[in-house]
C-alpha cells in the first residue's frame, strides 16, 4: 500500500508557511507591487505606442520590439530591486528579533519567510509590467503574423491599454472601498494625459 504520509507532511508544512506569510502581510505587499508595476508597464507601453504612431513608425514589429524590450527591462529591474530591498528589510527584522530574544532563529519559520517572501514579492513585481505590456501589445503581435491593418491594431492596442488602466484603478477602488468606476476613470485620465504629453513632445 502506498503511503501518503510524506505528501501530507509537505502539505502541512506549506499550510504553515502560508499562514506565516499571511501573518507577515506578504500578500498585501505583493498586491501593492503588482498594481504599481503593472501601472508603470501600462503607461510605458502607451507612451511607446502613441509616440511611434505620431512619428510615423507604424510597423507592428518595431513597436512590439521597443515595447517588449522596455517592459522586460522594467521586469528585470523590478525583480532584482524588489528582492534585494525586501530581503534586506526582512533580514534586518530577523537580526533585531534574534537580538531581543537572545537566540538563533536560522532554523525558524520566520527565517524561511525572510527568504520565501522576497522571492514571491519580487516575482509578482517583475511579472506585472510584462503582463501589462503583453495585454496592450496583443493586437500588434497578432498584426505581425496575420494580415491586419497596422493602424487598426494600434487603435485596438490603445483601447486595451486604457481598459487595463481602468481595471487597475477599479481594483484599487475595491481595495480602498471607494467608488470603483471613479477610481478606474482616474487611471484612464492619467493614461490620456500621458498620451497627450507624448504627442506634445513629438510635436516640438
Amino acid at each position: 500500500m502506498v503511503s501518503f504520509r510524506p505528501f501530507s507532511r509537505i502539505i502541512e508544512r506549506l499550510r504553515e508557511l502560508r499562514a506565516h506569510m499571511r501573518a507577515e502581510r506578504v500578500d498585501e505587499i505583493a498586491r501593492r507591487y503588482l498594481i504599481m508595476n503593472a501601472f508603470d508597464g501600462a503607461l510605458s507601453i502607451l507612451s511607446v505606442i502613441v509616440s511611434a504612431y505620431f512619428v510615423g513608425a507604424t510597423d507592428p514589429r518595431i513597436i512590439v520590439a521597443i515595447g517588449l524590450a522596455n517592459c522586460f527591462a522594467m521586469g528585470i529591474s523590478g525583480f532584482t530591486g524588489t528582492f534585494m530591498t525586501e530581503r534586506a528589510e526582512r533580514m534586518r527584522r530577523l537580526r533585531e528579533l534574534e537580538s531581543v530574544m537572545l537566540t538563533d532563529l536560522s532554523e525558524s519559520d520566520f527565517n524561511k519567510i525572510s527568504l520565501v517572501a522576497p522571492i514571491y514579492v519580487a516575482f509578482i513585481d517583475g511579472m506585472a509590467p510584462v503582463i501589462a505590456a503583453l495585454i496592450s501589445l496583443a493586437p500588434l503581435l497578432t498584426a505581425i503574423f496575420l494580415p491586419i491593418d497596422a493602424i487598426l491594431a494600434i487603435q485596438v492596442a490603445v483601447a486595451l491599454n486604457l481598459a487595463t488602466l481602468f481595471t487597475l484603478g477599479a481594483f484599487l477602488g475595491r481595495v480602498s472601498k471607494a467608488n470603483v468606476a471613479i477610481s478606474g476613470l482616474k487611471m484612464v485620465v492619467i493614461g490620456l494625459v500621458t498620451a497627450l504629453i507624448c504627442v506634445i513632445f513629438k510635436a516640438m
